[in-house]
């Protein structure tokens, strides 16, 4: 295929159309080729141009600044590298955060949903996950127990959360094609956002997801994986050990499902002995979580 649809350059690269979308009208940086109905077309050099963005913001550059760079290289291309200007300071991820903690202070929903907003326009939803989302999730839930109203901004944003990516999930759900994925929480395990997130960052690279959410029984992770087409099973531990009678119940249901088991989060494993090695570890790097999954399970094969 020469050229294909947005749909196709989201799943190639892990950006969402939405984004992909404000970058072209912003920055003018993509050049779609349009259909006599007016649809756009994009192209593999435009894979490349958008690959090269991420690998930037993941170097903490500014959505600007990578901008900037890509059209300095397409002008330059032969340039020496020493030449080139160096990544950029977190401050900009700092400053996001900041407005999002003035928001949630505030218990303001409308100045929350406008940050939001802005933020998944101009980055990928693994970069807002893993350099505002989530460490903004381990800031209030380590500073409730020093403001008064510490456990109240924890609640309002994990429910805002919830319902923010969960409602994202749902739209995406029916237009993604590839491997389906079994995504919870272990038994025990009650943080389901980081888990939810996962499973976002994944359908934007063509994975159909199955979320079952906190705290669900090994037993039923067999049940579901039987009764319908699952491909591969992720499978989240952020506050259970993994060691002991569990580690032994894990690599059970390792032996027992027809398709690949994988565990992430940041739960410690102990024991490593007990453990199945057909157990693909994930970590709690989204990033490299992510190319783990992309190699053991690819969402087009």
């Amino acid at each position: 295929m020469d050229n294909f649809p947005i749909r196709v350059l989201a799943e190639k690269t892990g950006v969402a159309p939405t984004t992909l979308r404000a970058w072209e009208r912003r920055y003018g940086l993509l050049q779609p080729q349009r259909t006599p109905k007016g649809h756009r077309l994009y192209s593999v050099r435009d894979v490349e141009v958008v690959s090269r963005i991420v690998k930037l913001l993941n170097d903490n550059y500014t959505i600007s600044k990578a901008i900037n760079e890509i059209k300095l290289e397409d002008i330059q291309e032969q340039a020496d590298l020493d030449s080139l200007e160096p990544p950029q300071s977190t401050e900009h991820w700092q400053v996001f955060k900041k407005r999002f903690l003035s928001a949630i202070e505030l218990f303001d929903e409308n100045k929350l949903d406008a940050i939001y907003n802005e933020a998944l326009s101009l980055y990928p939803i693994d970069l807002v996950s893993s350099q505002i989302l989530r460490p903004l999730l381990s800031q209030l839930g380590i500073r409730w127990t020093k403001r008064e109203a510490g456990i109240a901004e924890e609640h309002f944003f994990t429910s805002y959360l919830r319902n923010k990516v969960g409602a994202r999930v749902h739209h995406a759900s029916g237009k993604t094609k590839g491997s389906r994925l079994l995504l919870a929480c272990v038994p025990g395990e009650y943080h389901e956002l980081g888990s939810l997130l996962f499973g976002l960052s994944a359908m934007t690279r063509g994975y159909r997801l199955l979320f079952l959410g906190a705290d669900l029984p090994l037993d039923q992770v067999k049940v579901v994986s039987k009764a319908t087409d699952i491909d591969g099973v992720v499978l989240s531990a952020v506050s259970v050990n993994v060691r002991g009678q569990f580690a032994r119940d894990l690599s059970q249901l390792a032996d027992e499902l027809s398709c690949p088991l994988m565990l992430g989060g940041s739960a410690p494993v102990t024991h490593t002995e007990t453990i199945n090695e057909k157990i693909i570890f994930l970590g709690n790097d989204y990033r490299k979580a992510l190319e783990t999954l992309e190699q053991q399970l690819p969402a087009y094969r």
